[in-house]
């Protein structure tokens, strides 16, 4: 693959991927509410955080919600959820989060899963409302660097030992 070649499906994917939380949520459209919250369930299961509310993983939904608009989207989600159901052989949402994560190990390397993480990985960690839930400030370039801005300001970590 030629330099120019990468650089331009790096831009492409970039872009694609800012995208993607402009899809509106749409309640009830195109999966049932069942399908919503094992989607819900997945995200949070894929990215938990004890600090976030369901709210930014709704977003995530969402944002997949509004990809399903593509009908080969929705059929490769749809067809997903249905496996992550034969996986667990039952209802996975209903299943304890021991089972469902086995469940989801089965399907890892489905093109279900590896959208679904990505999606939830752009759109969890790429939204800036969140990021004080995480501790990270932002960008430093703005506000000067972190050489004059506190570049040892992390109270997160505990204090090393001498």
């Amino acid at each position: 693959m030629k330099r120019r070649t990468f650089l331009a499906g790096s831009s492409v994917l970039t872009i694609a991927t800012l995208a993607l939380p402009q899809y509106p949520v749409r309640a009830g459209e195109p999966f049932t509410d069942a399908q919503s919250a094992a989607l819900l369930r997945m995200v949070k299961d894929i990215f938990p955080h004890d600090a976030l509310s369901d709210e930014p993983y709704q977003a995530v939904v969402g944002q997949l919600t509004g990809a399903a608009a593509d009908p080969n989207m929705l059929a490769m989600l749809r067809d997903g959820l249905t496996a992550l159901d034969a996986a667990a052989e039952g209802a996975w949402i209903d299943r304890g989060e021991a089972d469902r994560i086995t469940a989801l190990k089965t399907v890892e390397s489905t093109p279900f899963f590896i959208t679904v993480r990505v999606t939830s990985l752009f759109g969890l960690y790429g939204n800036p409302a969140i990021w004080p839930a995480f501790g990270y400030e932002g960008a430093s370039y703005e506000q000067g660097g972190y050489l004059f801005r506190g570049f040892d300001d992390l109270d997160w970590l505990p204090e090393p030992l001498s």
